[in-house]
């Protein structure tokens, strides 16, 4: 791509090669005289001045291009952890495994006692209803003996 690019840029006439690097090499050279001027101007030492390079931007562009290139998975240190991070991933894969278990447990347990709760309301219920008909039979037995008898039916007034 940069060969065409070069190519192109002879074949129209815009700049030759020579042409490029006599004007970045003029570039170069007013620059540092400027910087020369500045720093005899100032008197300030050459140590103080921060230095000029693409610093962090330039190094995190360089990062993400390789991270998105595939390039880093190349890497010799990268190549050399992929056991440790395949045992990172088994570990994680597990956590989540074992999490999604405990929380099906909960429910369940939560289900469970619900249960439990519902039937033990029933059998208060039940409870009651036979203590009520035990004591139903109690009293019939005993008026049994004395010679009145409970009717079957709904009570009915006497007329006289």
């Amino acid at each position: 791509m940069g060969n065409r690019f070069r190519e192109k840029v002879v074949e129209e006439g815009l700049e030759s090669e020579e042409q490029r690097q006599e004007s970045v090499a003029s570039e170069t050279e007013a620059s540092a005289a400027a910087d020369a001027a500045l720093f005899a101007n100032d008197e300030v030492e050459r140590d103080d001045m921060p230095k000029e390079s693409k610093g962090r931007g330039g190094r995190a562009a360089r990062g993400v291009a390789k991270v998105l290139g595939g390039d880093i998975l190349a890497d010799k240190m990268v190549l050399r952890q992929i056991p440790l991070l395949l045992l990172c991933l088994f570990f994680l894969l597990l956590l989540v495994a074992n999490r999604y278990r405990v929380e099906s447990l909960s429910r369940e347990k939560i289900a469970t006692m619900e249960r439990i709760n519902d039937l033990r309301e029933h059998r208060i219920q039940m409870q009651k209803q036979y203590q009520e008909s035990v004591k139903i039979s109690h009293i019939a037995d005993d008026l049994s003996e004395t010679g009145v008898g409970i009717t079957s039916g709904p009570p009915y007034e006497i007329e006289k």
